[in-house]
């Protein structure tokens, strides 16, 4: 088996929804999947009522993670900060080396893997892009649980200002210099208490939420 097909061979293993491109590993239950996709999505409403995303990036990512705090989730230490207004090459790349300390290799080859699913997808591109180009911004995360046994998730919120946005079909690899790019990362970590003492409570407060989603056969 290659290993890309190693890393996700679970073909339910990734998810887009709206501009979040998620990666799961293979152990990781149904149900704990909806409640990480709830979690981003209840976040990112939120953080939209108080913040704008094209200009208030950073205050936008820190509404962002004291939701996902007040469900439970563990902030696990300072978010890991990248910005570059020079930027020119392959935005996962970037994000990979930035997170060095914080990924494993293994990690980064499923959301490598993760990416190339997505490119060979028309109706989950067409998501993934639309949500991108009307915000500015878009996130990746691989999740595990750890050897605690508590569910893990680091997501990156990637903001890209960049002239090749209106025609580049995959706008993660840039050629022109003079994009800006600042990604944000952090660490999040919830115990199974406190995830079965917040589902149906996400479940309630996200059931009125629109979203589109596509998950990723591999």
């Amino acid at each position: 088996m290659s290993e890309f097909n190693k890393v996700l061979s679970d073909e339910r293993n990734s998810a887009v929804q709206d501009g979040n491109l998620l990666s799961f590993f293979s152990e990781v239950s149904r149900e704990d999947k909806r409640f990480i996709k709830n979690s981003m999505r209840w976040a990112e409403h939120n953080a939209d009522l108080r913040f704008n995303r094209k200009l208030e990036s950073a205050s936008w990512f820190e509404f962002y993670s004291g939701h996902l705090w007040s469900l439970g989730w563990g902030l696990e230490h300072e978010p890991v900060i990248l910005s570059d207004k020079r930027f020119s090459g392959d935005v996962v790349e970037i994000w990979a080396s930035s997170l060095s300390k914080l990924l494993s290799r293994e990690k980064v080859r499923a959301m490598k893997a993760t990416f190339q699913l997505l490119e060979f997808d028309p109706a989950a591109i067409d998501v993934f892009t639309s949500s991108t180009r009307r915000f500015g911004d878009f996130r990746f995360s691989p999740a595990q649980y750890n050897r605690y046994t508590e569910l893990e998730i680091v997501i990156s919120n990637v903001r890209l200002l960049s002239s090749e946005w209106a025609s580049t079909y995959l706008f993660w690899n840039l050629q022109h210099n003079g994009s800006q790019l600042d990604i944000q990362s952090r660490r999040f970590v919830i115990k199974r208490a406190q995830i079965e003492k917040s589902r149906e409570r996400l479940n309630t407060a996200v059931a009125e939420l629109r979203v589109r989603e596509i998950e990723l056969a591999g």
